[in-house]
């Protein structure tokens, strides 16, 4: 079953899972159900977002149509794979956007039949029928010539999404990035070998304006006048070096 989200400015759906009926309830994505969501959605504007391999070819088409008719702007987003029935129900909305590492798949439609050769030729045929129906969806949608569509169907085939978009199959790709590292201290830097590129090293004190260093002396001279100064000498002192209380910062020096 389908899942929706409505929200006040735009509703999103989502198609998971089969076209049609499925063994499994929650996997089932069916054309009524789809169709009476839309009527009751209408005219708001519509994103549906859709990972699916397809399924009842005549379920598809009844989805296709909801979406035809339906009077918001609808934009299919394409999660993981637009596959089969998917495909021309994906097709149908008013703009298509892909992520660069999902699947667009056409092939040709397929079927099951007992009987005797008459009714395998007329099984055939049918078949063709449908054949023909979805070429002309997808390449009315698409722009793509009928006679390219129809051999990208017999071989059954996959596009990513930058082929898809090329195909005019969607209208935009959705880049991933790359993951950059939090910038770090210079000083921090210095302790490691095998720093990444992606890795930012800044200098702290660089990016210090000349004022606030100022600003800082004049600070630290001001809690010196007021707190006045206590050198707290120990055997934590490095070498000559001793440690200078001023307010509540403690400053190493030199004796």
């Amino acid at each position: 079953m389908f899942d929706l989200r409505n929200e006040a400015e735009r509703a999103v759906l989502y198609i998971y899972g089969t076209i049609g009926d499925d063994w499994n309830e929650e996997e089932a994505n069916r054309a009524k159900d789809f169709a009476k969501t839309l009527d009751a959605l209408s005219p708001k504007d519509l994103d549906i977002r859709i990972d699916s391999p397809g399924g009842d070819v005549y379920e598809g088409f009844a989805i296709a149509s909801a979406i035809k008719r339906y009077e918001g702007h609808t934009h299919a987003y394409v999660d993981g794979m637009a596959a089969s029935a998917a495909s021309y129900i994906a097709l149908m909305c008013d703009r298509v956007t892909m992520n660069d590492y999902s699947m667009f798949m056409i092939h040709n439609a397929w079927g099951l039949c007992i009987g005797n050769r008459n009714e395998m030729r007329d099984m055939a045929d049918r078949l063709e029928t449908i054949d023909g129906a979805i070429a002309d969806v997808i390449s009315k949608r698409s722009g793509m010539e009928l006679d390219t569509v129809k051999a990208a169907m017999d071989a059954e085939t996959w596009y990513r999404a930058d082929d898809a978009l090329a195909e005019g199959i969607c209208d935009e790709v959705i880049e991933t990035e790359q993951r950059i590292a939090a910038c770090i201290d210079r000083s921090i830097a210095d302790r490691y070998r095998n720093i990444p590129e992606s890795v930012m090293i800044i200098d702290a004190q660089a990016e210090q304006p000349a004022e606030a260093m100022e600003e800082a002396q004049d600070e630290q001279q001001a809690e010196g006048a007021s707190h006045g100064e206590t050198s707290i000498c120990g055997n934590e002192a490095k070498g000559a070096e001793g440690a200078t209380l001023l307010g509540n910062r403690v400053y190493l020096r030199k004796e």
